[in-house]
């Protein structure tokens, strides 16, 4: 019986000493930056970006997914139109409580309709940002370019509590 209240106290003062951080993603917007050799002034933007709390599972010796929220998602059939030096105003977040050991996962992937011939890849990132290394500021995804079209994508993530 004492053994038992023991290991409750214990585990008690884990819990307590848990690390977390309450983080809320922004996907601000989209920008246009060059339209490159495709005709006109606009590039028909489409893709998907999506935030997600991972942990690695020892059982299955694999990083799983305990929380994910879509932030921007728009089909070929429902590409935007957005002009060379705009941007697309997204404006969407999701709040995530990260503890420690986990990772907060920010992927997608951008593509430029064409009516004529394939659509153009402009390019995907998956992006682990590990626990301690969650800070509150814009998060660099990079450029997403093919043919001289290059678009910026403006995204933060802010810590709102941390224990």
């Amino acid at each position: 019986m004492r053994i038992v209240k023991q290991i409750a106290d214990s585990d008690r003062d884990k819990v307590k000493k848990m690390a977390f951080k309450k983080v809320v993603v922004k996907l601000h917007h989209i920008f246009n930056e060059s339209t490159g050799d495709d005709p006109g002034s606009e590039l028909e933007i489409f893709g998907r970006f999506d935030a997600a709390r991972l942990a690695f599972n020892p059982d299955i010796g694999e990083v799983i997914p305990l929380v994910s929220s879509n932030l921007f998602d728009r089909s070929s059939d429902h590409a935007r139109d957005i002009e060379e030096g705009t941007a697309l105003i997204v404006d969407t977040s999701a709040e995530f409580d990260i503890f420690n050991g986990e990772f907060l996962q920010i992927a997608g992937h951008l593509s430029e309709q064409d009516t004529f011939g394939p659509d153009d890849h402009l390019g995907s990132v998956d992006l682990r940002i590990p626990f301690n290394s969650i800070s509150t500021g814009l998060v660099d995804l990079g450029v997403f370019e093919e043919s001289g079209q290059r678009v910026s994508v403006k995204l933060s993530a802010t810590m709102t509590a941390q224990g």
